[in-house]
This record gives structure tokens, sequence and C-alpha cells, in this order.
């Protein structure tokens, strides 16, 4: 369900190639010898990869950017600088390097490709070039210029409409995935009103039966009811488990982690995410609002979604403001609809890139351990998915860390005891993680867990400690 960006690197290069063989007779034609000399040498390593591409050698796609703009760049030069028709050409690179890697790559690019524009403009004022200046002014170079502009457009043109039919596939793709998810969801319910029906009609047909004879059949089917029941939930929670990501799966991210995932019932509405976009490892831990069966689906939902994303925002809380109008679209709320299914969920997002660490937070809670010192990280008591309050400000903070430093990220069912939401206790066990091992997080916690929810406990319980490699 993401944008398959290999198969139109691999559509690309072939077009690529095709352009340049055409652009070698054109400059054969306007005895421009030396340029398609040029051309024809480099025409053997955009052959090379026209020939083997290859998934596993994504760097292969930063250098047929690298190869135009070097291509670009050399015909400008030898065609008298920044005059020279040839440096429309820079404009594809700079396309393809917003639309199909992200916004840091492509602002590279553009800033690269600046530094070229400024030095063949001091190329054209100094007369640098050993070569003479393409004359625009006669016929040739006007007619250069009109197939140049040509070859551009088209160029420009056949991009962004890849671009876009590969982006409503992808759409497409997740509209289905969502559509079936919520197709299962009313079978669900369906099924669940047709089993009520069923048994109150199996009631009254037993009411005509002896006292005896009721009190046995209503004792082994209220058996039978209650196995198919805990079954189901079983197999549900089996499900729930399975797209949260294991410790081994952990274990790739974090140097020391501790993952305590605690549901109230068998089934969850708290859930914890971890996934790498381009280099930024994407920490999530929510907890979603709502009836059990509903808000476990929801977690599934928001992970899809997640999963969905082929790039990151630059921010969390961008990532945040679109999780939010995903869920109101795909769940079509509307605000005037008062007794509509609030779909309320809390949110603590951070991104790492490096030792840079971005958090921001919709209700949810978390805390950076740093020197023996903890701190509380800013939070909006606003969660996302409610309709009746579309306004969302949500906040995000932006530091450095060091390999030592711990953060700790949970949801409020960790600190809600006897209806009260008290997190001294927790904040002073967090404080003990620094500078000792995993193992004694774990050891502190749940002895933490053991004295405070060991009789009762009223909401699911997920904490996460970690420090990164």
């Amino acid at each position: 369900m993401t944008f398959d960006v290999h198969n139109f690197f691999k559509i690309k290069s072939r077009v690529f190639f095709v352009l340049m063989l055409i652009f070698i007779v054109v400059h054969l034609t306007f005895d421009l010898k030396y340029e398609a000399i040029v051309l024809a040498i480099l025409s053997f390593v955009q052959l090379a990869i026209v020939l083997f591409p290859s998934k596993k050698r994504k760097w292969m796609y930063h250098l047929q950017v690298i190869l135009l703009s070097l291509i670009v760049t050399i015909l400008c030069f030898m065609e008298g600088g920044v005059i020279s028709p040839v440096v429309f050409f820079y404009i594809p690179p700079i396309c393809m390097g917003f639309l199909f890697f992200n916004i840091r790559t492509g602002t590279t690019y553009s800033f690269i490709i600046l530094g070229l524009a400024i030095g063949l403009t001091l190329s054209s004022i100094n007369h640098w070039s050993p070569f003479p200046p393409l004359v625009l002014d006669s016929y040739q170079g006007f007619l250069f210029f009109t197939m140049v502009f040509i070859g551009v457009s088209a160029d420009v043109v056949w991009t962004l409409l890849e671009y876009e039919k590969g982006r409503n596939n992808a759409d497409q793709e997740l509209k289905t995935y969502n559509d079936e998810i919520i197709q299962q969801e009313e079978e669900l319910r369906q099924q669940q009103e047709e089993l009520i029906s069923t048994r109150e009609h199996e009631l009254d047909l037993e009411r005509t039966k002896t006292s005896a004879l009721i009190e046995e059949q209503k004792r082994i089917k209220a058996e039978n009811d209650l196995l198919v029941i805990q079954e189901a939930l079983k197999y549900t929670a089996e499900i729930q488990k399975i797209t949260l990501p294991g410790k081994e799966v952990l274990k790739d991210f974090f140097k020391e982690h501790v993952i305590i995932y605690q549901p109230k019932e068998n089934i969850s509405g708290d859930f914890y995410y971890v996934n790498n976009f381009n280099n930024i490892t994407l920490v999530v831990v929510g907890d979603c609002k709502g009836h059990a069966i509903s808000a476990t689906l929801l977690t599934m939902v928001i992970s899809g979604y997640f999963d969905s994303l082929q790039e990151l925002p630059y921010y969390p809380s961008l990532l945040l403001h679109n999780l939010q109008d995903y869920l109101i679209n795909e769940f079509n709320q509307k605000i005037e609809d008062k007794d509509q299914i609030k779909h309320e969920v809390n949110l603590s997002i951070a991104y790492f890139e490096g030792n840079n660490f971005i958090y921001t937070s919709a209700n949810g809670r978390g805390y950076l351990i740093k020197n023996d010192q903890i701190k509380e990280l800013s939070y909006s008591n606003n969660p996302i998915g409610d309709t009746f309050s579309l306004v969302r400000q949500y906040k995000d903070t932006e530091m450095t860390i060091s390999p030592d430093d711990i953060i700790v990220m949970y949801t409020d069912g960790l600190t809600k005891i006897e209806d009260k939401e008290n997190p001294k206790e927790l904040l002073e066990i967090s404080k003990e993680f620094y500078g000792k091992y995993e193992e004694n997080w774990e050891k502190g916690i749940m002895k933490y867990i053991k004295k405070n929810f060991s009789n009762t406990q009223q909401d699911d319980i997920t904490f996460l400690a970690f420090n990164l490699n």
C-alpha cells in the first residue's frame, strides 16, 4: 500500500536513456560534436542502470538524479554557461527529489542544483568555458531551444503523471483494506445480533418444558456459549498480539528496553508501534477509548495507517493532525450528530534520528530520564478522533539525547489508582532506571504493578522504557 518507487525509476531510467540517445542525435545535427561525445560517454553509465536495476541497490535511484544533474552541468558549461537552454533540465531532478524521496532529500538536491546554477552563471560572466557559447538568436539556436523546452516539458509532465498514477493506486489499496476492516466489524455486529435473537427464541421455547429440563438445558447452553465467546476473545487477543512488535523486533531498535503490555481483559484498547522510515525511528504508545472489541479493532486500523505511510511528516504533530483527519473521514462522523460514538485516542509519538529527539502528545504520557534527573515531557490534554472539538494544538518538543538517556512512554492505566491518576510513585521508580540495566527496570516496574494492581486493575496497562542503540 505504498508507492512503488523502484518501478518508477526502472521505467524512468529507460526513458532517460532514450532521451540521451535522442539528444546525441540532436547535438550531432547542430554540429555540437563535443557535447555529443560527452553524452555518449555518460550513456554507458545510464546503460548500466537500465540493464541492472535492483530493489536492493536503492543508491541507484540517487545515482539517476545525480547523473542527470551532472549531464546538464557539463553541457551548459560547454555551451556558454547558464545561458544554455539545457539548464532547464535541472527541473526534473528537483521534481524527483521532492516527489520520490522526502522533503529533506529534495531540499538537499535543490541547494546542490542552485550551487551548480550559480557556478554556471559565474562561468557565463567570466567566459571560463573554452568552448564557444551557443548563439541563441540564430535559427539554429532557436530550434535547439525549442527542442530542449519540449524535452523538459515532456519529462516533467510524464514524471507528475506517473507519480499521480502511483499515488492513486496506493490510496485505492489502502481504502480497500480499510473498507474490509469496517465490513468485518459490521459482520461481527450482525452476527452478535443474530446470536442474541436466536438465544431469545430458544428461551421462549424452553419455557414450555418442565422446570427441571429448562434449567438443565439453560446450563448446558450457557456453558457452550461462554466457551465460544472465550475462544473468540482468545483468538482476537492472539491476532492483536501479532500486530504488536515483539521483543526480538524491539531489540533491533533499542539497546536496552522493557515493554509491559497487560490488558485488563483478554483484549485491549492499548497498543504500541515501532518502525523505521528513511533513518527516522518512529515510536508510538496509544490508548483507544471505547468498548473492548471496537477499541481493539481501532488499534489495528491505526497500526495499519502507520504501516501505509511512505514517509513521515516533518514533525510528529503533523502526523497527529493527519491521523485525526484520517479517522474522521474513514468513520464518516458528522459534527451535527450528537449521538455519534466518539473514537477518542490518546497518543504519545516520538521521532528519533541519530541523537535528535522530537516528541509530541495527544493526552499521552512520557518521561525523559537524564543524569539521574527525570523530566515529564509536555503533553496536550486533547486526544484525537473526537469530532466535537476539531481544533487541536499539539506541541513538538525537540532536544538532543545521549545513548544513556532513557525514554519512558505509557498509558494512563498505569497511574490510575482508585479512580485517580497519581504518577508520583511511578516517577520515583523510573528515576532509579538511570545507569542500570533493563532487568533492573523490569523488576522495579513489576513491583509497582504488583503493589497497586494485584487485586483490581481498572484499565489496560502499557509501559515502554528504552534507550537507543
